[in-house]
């Protein structure tokens, strides 16, 4: 074999022993992705979807504007909306988000734990419910699961087995996002896929920009040595 096939075949080689775990893994966390749809892995099946009732503008005692300074701070947005039945403005300040009752003008946030247990009920034409709930926690502080990654205050509802969460900003009601067993599997997989050393979801990280360089080079080299090969008329020896 002359000079360059054999370097090329050496570093063909090297790189193949480097990268070839990545390769693996990249193809069977690939074939999970496939397995379910990503309504199945961010639990769409379990996420409550409450009434809160059809919206009357005319019910509605309070204005935008004072709504706005109940609020406090520089407003960014304000919208009218139904919350559990009730007329509510949704307002959003450099401050963060709340809600002021359309009526009273009373502050609506945070929502309380009966609220929360009627935002998370599911209805009777509910075709999937999670087992019954085991814990209720009130997060403020600093976020300490990656897998919410929302705003705070949030309220997190868990159920068992499992550890199934559904979680809700407890300055809106809004259900954030629901986290089952699948979503967690996924979430690990896709770091080693998109090799996120920094844990920032970065998937144009240097770290896969330089292992997939290396894998195309080490498929490149391999074609070279294929073609040498087939010129040489060694292709099946």
């Amino acid at each position: 074999m002359a000079l360059a096939p054999r370097r090329i075949a050496r570093i063909h080689k090297i790189l193949g022993l480097v990268i070839g775990l990545q390769f693996i893994f990249w193809t069977m966390s690939g074939f999970f992705f496939t397995l379910f749809s990503i309504e199945t892995i961010h639990g769409d099946a379990f996420r409550p979807h409450p009434n809160h009732g059809q919206l009357v503008v005319s019910d509605t005692r309070i204005d935008a504007e004072t709504a706005a300074k109940t609020a406090g701070g520089e407003l960014t947005t304000i919208e009218l909306r139904m919350f559990l039945g009730d007329p509510v403005w949704l307002v959003e300040t450099d401050a963060g988000k709340s809600l002021i009752d359309a009526v009273t003008g009373a502050p609506r946030s945070p929502i309380t734990r009966d609220e929360l247990s009627v935002l998370t009920s599911y209805g009777p034409d509910a075709t999937t419910r999670p087992p019954g709930k085991t814990s209720i926690q009130y997060m403020i502080s600093e976020n300490p699961k990656r897998e919410y990654g929302g705003s705070l205050p949030a309220w997190i509802v868990e159920y068992s087995p499992g550890k199934q969460r559904i979680y809700v900003d407890a300055m809106t009601g809004e259900i954030q996002s629901v986290r089952t067993t699948k979503w967690r599997i996924f979430d690990i997989l896709w770091r080693f896929h998109i090799l996120d050393v920094t844990g920032d979801d970065e998937f144009d990280s240097w770290w896969l920009k330089l292992v997939a360089f290396c894998g195309l080079t080490t498929i490149l080299f391999g074609i070279a040595l294929l073609i040498d090969r087939a010129r040489k008329g060694r292709l099946f020896t």
